[in-house]
């Protein structure tokens, strides 16, 4: 019975603590857009990510595409929040990532991250002094064809203690042309429901 009452509380106290942190994060009068994180991601498969330095400059590619297309993939997606950027940091990671040593044929990686590994890269981001607030970064799982799915962990991140308010995996499917517009669908559909989800 005292077992019961503890797990029951347990669960209690975990769901009222969510509810609380959703409720921060819907109520924060503005978010932070940080990018998209590809530092662990892993590209599945090699017929199909075949050139690593064009592979390279599409993680650059994706993160200037949700400014220059911002109408679409934020003031759409999140309609009524205000959302500014600051991307910088996330780029400068990504250009730095080792783009051979992502493309992989193991299907497996397609789920290879958890939340607590979430919190962890979260940790040791460099986060500009300047940044108060709610900011929210995409840290990119996989892109893998075999499933024609990106999968991202969504984190919503307390930018002045860098304490993470919640991560979730979270799938888009791949749709349309050419490389940059088939992945670049899977993190709009992600920013559409996360619209829907904290509105």
């Amino acid at each position: 019975m005292k077992k019961s009452l503890v797990i029951l509380l347990a669960a209690f106290l975990a769901a009222a603590t969510s509810f609380g942190q959703k409720s921060d994060i819907s109520n924060a009068k503005s978010w932070t857009w940080l990018g998209i994180d590809y530092t662990h991601c892993y590209f599945i498969t090699s017929m199909d990510f075949i050139d690593a330095d064009d592979l390279l400059s599409k993680t650059k590619a994706w993160n200037n595409l949700v400014y220059t297309e911002r109408e679409k993939y934020i003031e759409k997606a999140l309609e009524g929040k205000n959302v500014t950027f600051s991307a910088d940091m996330i780029k400068d990671m990504n250009m730095e990532i080792d783009m051979e040593s992502r493309i992989t044929n193991d299907e497996s990686l397609y789920k290879h991250l958890d939340p607590t590994q979430a919190e962890q890269i979260v940790s040791n981001y460099k986060i500009p002094d300047d940044l108060s607030g709610v900011g929210l970064v995409f840290i990119a799982e996989s892109y893998s064809k075999p499933e024609e799915a990106g999968a991202y962990y969504v984190t919503f991140i307390d930018l002045s203690t860098k304490k993470v308010l919640s991560t979730e995996r979270m799938t888009g499917k791949a749709k349309g042309f050419g490389l940059r517009n088939y992945w670049a669908y899977t993190f709009y559909k992600v920013l559409q429901e996360i619209g829907k989800k904290y509105e």
